[in-house]
Parts: structure tokens; sequence; C-alpha cells
């Protein structure tokens, strides 16, 4: 029996979860059962728990997420998971905490944060507190399904808000929790004469307006909350930040270059 040296105790204990226990057998001269006894005896556990990341799986039960959504992402949209192999042949999709937070700033609209308890994923980068903010006040904006039926109590408050004349369509839909389609056909299937209050979406935007546009983007926020805080419809304001020189894909916004010194 070849006794462990200080040295190749070390060496396990720092490598053991970054390195794999094939790689470790050859470095130190053993084999591989020698290695994986050798771990199990000092309590270093499952070499999974020792690694400085999280692997795919693990991560989709974190993120709430399908697996298969996030493996995905590897493919169409760069998310950093990478083939790692912990024990003897089985190979695992990882990633490293590192990796996930940078990518995850620059792809923050494709995450629902309210849905990760906080430090889930270790220390949280201070731009997470503001995106997770963003995803609760963006539930509120989510509608009831357009087949929901009308109550008596809603139908009320719709004519109440109508003939305050001071709602705008945006604004009674959140309300009502009810899509600014749904707001118009009640008020078509009732007969109702009033009508929300216009909009200013053809009054020209303040430099103030376009900064908090690209504030807010940057941030998180959807165009339901954006919209609300200009007084705008959400259609109206996505146009405006086209024009500025933003595109999306998968719902992350993203700058054209040569169109953002154009914008006006």
């Amino acid at each position: 029996m070849k006794f462990w040296t200080d040295e190749e105790i070390s060496f396990l204990q720092e490598r053991w979860g970054l390195t794999s226990i094939r790689r470790i057998a050859l470095k130190l001269g053993r084999s591989e059962n020698a290695v994986k006894l050798k771990a199990q005896r000092l309590g270093l556990g499952d070499a999974r728990t020792h690694y400085d990341g999280i692997t795919l799986n693990q991560l989709s039960l974190v993120l709430n997420t399908h697996y298969s959504i996030l493996k995905n992402w590897t493919k169409i949209y760069g998310f950093p998971a990478k083939t790692k192999v912990f024990a003897l042949k089985d190979e695992v999709l990882v990633v490293t905490y590192k990796d996930f937070w940078k990518w995850a700033k620059e792809n923050k609209h494709m995450l629902d944060f309210s849905r990760l308890e906080r430090l889930s994923l270790g220390p949280e980068p201070i731009w997470v507190a503001e995106k997770r903010k963003a995803d609760q006040i963006k539930k509120q904006y989510v509608p009831k399904p357009h087949n929901t039926p009308w109550s008596r109590t809603d139908d009320e408050k719709l004519k109440w808000m109508l003939n305050k004349f001071e709602y705008t369509y945006p604004r009674i839909a959140v309300e009502l929790n009810r899509s600014q389609g749904a707001i118009k056909r009640r008020i078509y299937d009732l007969d109702l004469k009033a009508r929300p209050i216009r909009l200013p979406n053809h009054i020209k935007y303040t430099k103030e307006e376009e900064d908090l546009i690209v504030d807010l983007l940057d941030k998180g926020y959807c165009f339901d909350v954006i919209a609300t805080r200009m007084n705008k419809s959400a259609l109206a304001v996505r146009g405006k930040a086209e024009r500025m020189g933003y595109r999306f894909k998968n719902g992350v916004p993203y700058k054209l270059e040569k169109e953002v010194k154009a914008y006006g």
C-alpha cells in the first residue's frame, strides 16, 4: 500500500470538484478507485458540491426553468454552459457562477428573478435587486385570459373610470387586470359612450424621456411598466426605442450602434 503524503492530500483537496478523478489519479500516479476511496475517507463528499458553479440540471431547478430550455440557450443565445467530467466517465453540463452572472447581466430580460430565491446562486451582483423588483412589478401587468368572464363589479369599475375622464387605456387595463384590447371590446359590448383619455403618443419625446427609456431597459423593466411611468402606450414606447437604435432578440434589447447616434 502506497501511503499518501501531505502534499498529495493537499492536491486532492484543492482539485476535488475542479479536476476529474481520472486526471487527479494520473497526476498522483494512483488508481481512480484509490482516489475515490481517499476522498471519501477525507469527507470530501460529492465532487459537484466543490465546484465553483452549478450543473445545468441544478440550475433549471433554481430558476424554475425546464432543462431543455437552458440547453437550447447554449446553442442559440450563447449561454456559457460547458461539459465537465466530475467522476470517471459521466459528463454533465455546468456553468461557473462567474460566467452565469456575466451572461445574466447581458440577457437579464430572459430571466425572471422574482422566481429566484435570494443568494441561491451565491453572492448576487448589485443590479440583481433592481431586476428582481422589475420582475415583481411586471407581474401586475400580466392580464387575465381574454375569455375571463366580466363580473358586475368589473363593469361598474370600468364605467366609473370612464366617467372620470382622467384614465387612459393602459391605466384602466392595469386597474382591471385586462388587456387593452379586452377593455376596448367591453366598452363596445356595453355600448358605453365615454372613452379613455388619449395618450400623448405623438408628442415629441424629451431628452429626459429618452434617457428614462434607456435606463429602465438597461435595468430590465418591460415596456408595459416603462409606458405606464411615461403615460404612454407600450407600443408607442417600443416604437421609440426602435427608432433610437434598439432591436430585440428573445426579448433582450440590444443597440445597433450606427443608428443610436441618429435618433431624435
